[in-house]
């Protein structure tokens, strides 16, 4: 996929559209949240921010995976929630307001965070020095691309809430066929890639996916989170914004066999908080009657 408007213009501002759909869902009563519960806001940010990229290195190392598939599996555990892990929160009954504030904290943080991790993934697996790295190019895109769109979506929800209520659900509805177009994308234009590596690469993300799920459910635990809370937490840290981790392969590194890893992430990320909250429910239950 080559330089053309479609990846510098387009792309970038579909997914500052998408962004500007989380800014709009936020409230001041949402941060309520940091005052009432600063130990599940630190625990999910920790699974999400540190402890995911952590086991996603750990995994590319133990599966020896390719250079450009190592980079790809850490840029997308580098990046934040998105609008489609508030989506599964409401779907799973999980603590909504939780969940958006997650996802507008760790989009702020991820401007520091996923360049970092970044630089330092690309230097452990491709021996690029990390000074030649454009680290303040990635920055910048998503400070543009992801920051900016979420604050200007705040202001808007503050000063005009009724266009903001009726905008919302467009942007949501926007961001699930993004998403959904830009892995039939990824799927097509890396097709080499993906039928070398084939299964491995979908065992791989499942692995991924499920362990930074169980990450966040035990990271619920540990702050001594609430039920809802505790489901929203395995959500955020599990669900990644795939379509930004592939925005900055193709529009900013302009390297799309990055991409690769997290369009098949894209397609994967929603099975493990269903089934692992499912199971989580049913064992619950089951506990109760036995009782």
């Amino acid at each position: 996929m080559e330089n053309s408007l479609l990846t510098q213009v387009f792309l970038p501002l579909a997914l500052a559209f998408v962004m500007l759909g989380i800014g709009l869902g936020l409230k001041p009563g949402n941060f309520r949240h940091l005052l009432k519960f600063p130990w599940v806001i630190t625990a999910g940010l920790a699974g999400q921010l540190l402890f995911m990229p952590a086991l996603a290195f750990l995994l590319a190392s133990i599966l020896s995976l390719s250079p450009s598939l190592a980079v790809g599996v850490m840029l997308l555990a580098a990046c934040p929630g998105g609008t489609t892990s508030n989506v599964m929160s409401q779907l799973l009954k999980a603590d909504m307001a939780l969940s958006v504030t997650l996802t507008a904290l760790s989009t702020l943080i991820c401007i520091v965070t996923t360049p970092v991790i970044l630089g330092l993934s690309l230097w452990a697996f491709t021996g690029q020095d990390v000074g030649s790295i454009d680290v303040s190019g990635v920055t910048r895109g998503i400070l543009i691309i992801a920051l900016l769109p979420v604050m200007l979506g705040m202001f808007i929800r503050e000063a005009q809430p009724a266009i903001a209520i009726r905008l919302e659900p467009w942007c949501r509805r926007f961001s699930l066929i993004f998403l959904v177009l830009l892995v039939i994308t990824i799927l097509v234009t890396q097709w080499t890639i993906l039928t070398r590596y084939g299964a491995f690469v979908i065992v791989c993300a499942t692995i991924l996916s499920f362990g930074s799920c169980l990450i966040g459910w035990s990271c619920g635990f540990i702050s001594k989170a609430n039920v809802r809370q505790a489901r929203s937490l395995c959500i955020e840290v599990g669900i990644q914004n795939a379509a930004l981790a592939i925005v900055i392969a193709i529009s900013i590194l302009q390297k799309p066999d990055y991409a690769a890893f997290a369009g098949i992430y894209g397609l994967v990320m929603y099975l493990a908080p269903v089934f692992i909250l499912k199971m989580a429910m049913y064992s619950s239950r089951r506990s109760a009657k036995a009782q």
